[in-house]
Formats: C-alpha cells, structure tokens, sequence
C-alpha cells in the first residue's frame, strides 16, 4: 500500500482510540452503574451511549407522570438499558431490543442492574427494524403492550419507513408510544413526525423542562383505522 494513499473518513474512524467508560445514574433511589463499551471520540456512537432525551424519559417515569407497575412494556433502539432499567425498577414488565451488535452490552447492564427490586425480569432481544418482526410476539400474536418507547430513535432518514413499520407492527389502539425527541435537524427530523401522525395520533406533547423547543417527549396512540388495515 503507498504510503501516499489517502486516509478517508472510515479509516480515521477506525485509527480514532476507544475505550470504556462507566457512567452512573440514580433513579428510583437507587444507582444505576452503566457501562459503554468501545466508545471513541468521534461522536459516531449511536447505540453504544447514553443520549440525553433517554435520562428525561426517566425523569417523567420517576415522577410517575406515565404509571409503569405491572404494565408490559416494548423499548426500541434501548441502547446501553437506561430506560428499559428505570421501568423495570418500577415494576414494568420490559422488553429491551436494538440492533444484534448492540444487545451484548445491553444484556450486560441490565443484569448487572436488575438483579433485585424488579417484579419481573426484564428481557433483551435483537431487533432490526422492519425485517422479522415476528420473532417477537405482538398483537397479531395476542400480545398487548401498553406502552412501546423510544428515545432518540430519529436521526437517520432512510430507516423513518422501517421504524414506523416496526412502530405500527407492536401497537394496537390501547397502546401508549412514548417518544423521546432531540430535534437536531429539525427539517430532517420533522419529516419522521408528519409520516408518523399519518397512522398515529399525537395525545400530547411534553415539554422537557430548560430545554427550550429542541427536545420534546411525544405521547401518542395508533389510529384504530391504521391498526384494523395494518
């Protein structure tokens, strides 16, 4: 190889360090040790972090703004298990998906943090949006979820069909979805709320208290329509 090759973006991004780094939360009154595994510094580490709108959904579910006991609850793109964590603690029955190179860790900070005070042991499991949906049983199966969440799950445009497809596959009318939104490109981003109002509907939109217009927390339910022709 020349040493005169030019060195393109992928493989900066791969010379770039990584490291592990621990974070801690204290929700429920309890500390909540979270690892991220091979975090670098080029903010390209979706997944593999805690991201801000994920800690305000906590805060709502802390100060029991959307009751969690006993309720069987769905969380898509959960990432490192924050949330999923929290409901858990709360007495949620959770299910936390992402992608399968996500769900390693994952299962690793949710066990390490669930060990005792969860009515029900929470479960991870892959899921890639919008392909084998079925693996995880869903109304169609007879299984009701009364509320699924998302927290930062908007940012890249071309999986918007996919994540909706996903969204409209694990709701049925009586579902709440919680969606956690840091609006950082707002023309991009507000495209995936008008293609979501299209079989959803807005209950109310949360403000996240300081923080301006940029972050919002979405309360919804399906149309009975989209949900008897889905």
């Amino acid at each position: 190889m020349p040493m005169t090759e030019l060195i393109n973006r992928q493989n900066i991004h791969e010379q770039l360090p990584k490291r592990d780094r621990m974070q801690l939360y204290k929700f429920v009154g309890k500390d909540i040790i979270l690892w991220e595994r091979n975090i670098g510094d080029d903010g390209d580490e979706i997944g593999k972090r805690v991201w801000p709108s994920a800690v305000d959904l906590c805060q709502f579910l802390e100060n029991g703004a959307f009751p969690m006991a006993d309720m069987k609850v769905l969380e898509l793109g959960a990432g490192i298990g924050l949330v999923g964590i929290v409901a858990s603690l709360l007495g949620a029955e959770v299910t936390l998906t992402d992608l399968p190179n996500i769900v390693g860790n994952m299962e690793e900070n949710v066990r390490a943090n669930t060990k005792e005070g969860c009515k029900y042991p929470p479960k991870v499991q892959p899921l890639v949006w919008g392909r084998n949906l079925q693996r995880i049983k869903g109304p169609k199966d007879g299984v009701h979820y009364d509320y699924v969440i998302g927290t930062d799950v908007i940012y890249i445009e071309n999986t918007f069909d996919d994540l909706l497809e996903t969204l409209k596959y694990f709701c049925d009318p009586k579902t709440t979805v919680l969606l956690g939104c840091h609006f950082r490109l707002k023309s991009r981003d507000l495209k995936f709320i008008d293609l979501f109002k299209r079989d959803f509907r807005i209950v109310k939109e949360h403000a996240i208290p300081g923080q301006g217009v940029n972050k919002v927390l979405f309360e919804a339910r399906m149309k009975v329509l989209s949900y008897m022709y889905s």
